[in-house]
């Protein structure tokens, strides 16, 4: 953590379920989701900096296997991705706040929930 003044930046994590059109693939709709939302976050202010972007993962309830989260359904894709991002804030309970505050108007009507922070 580096620490400016009387800030200091604090990693957290946001599910973000991603839609993607006009995909056949798992695959590719995971690839087209993450290179998204990664060209939106870079646009975000100097609160947050780098930014991590992964594909959630679930658990077969059947088999125990690891599988990611996408599904296509004809030629729509759902993605849940999580995004770990550092954000300068005065103490851990204001870093998921600023980070919404941040990152939500380049993923406009998206939801961004919060589902790791320091605070």
């Amino acid at each position: 953590m580096t620490t400016t003044s009387d800030t200091t930046w604090y990693e957290i994590t946001f599910s973000v379920p991603w839609i993607v059109h006009n995909v056949t693939t798992a695959q590719d709709a995971i690839n087209i989701a993450v290179a998204e939302l990664g060209k939106r976050v870079a646009k975000a202010g100097d609160l947050i900096r780098n930014a991590n972007i992964s594909v959630q993962s679930a658990c077969c309830r059947g088999c125990g296997t690891e599988m990611d989260v996408a599904t296509v359904v004809s030629g729509r894709a759902l993605v849940g991705l999580l995004l770990t991002v550092e954000v300068r804030a005065s103490c851990p309970e204001e870093s998921g706040i600023i980070g919404q505050r941040e990152i939500g108007p380049h993923v406009p009507d998206t939801p961004l929930t919060l589902v790791e922070s320091p605070g």
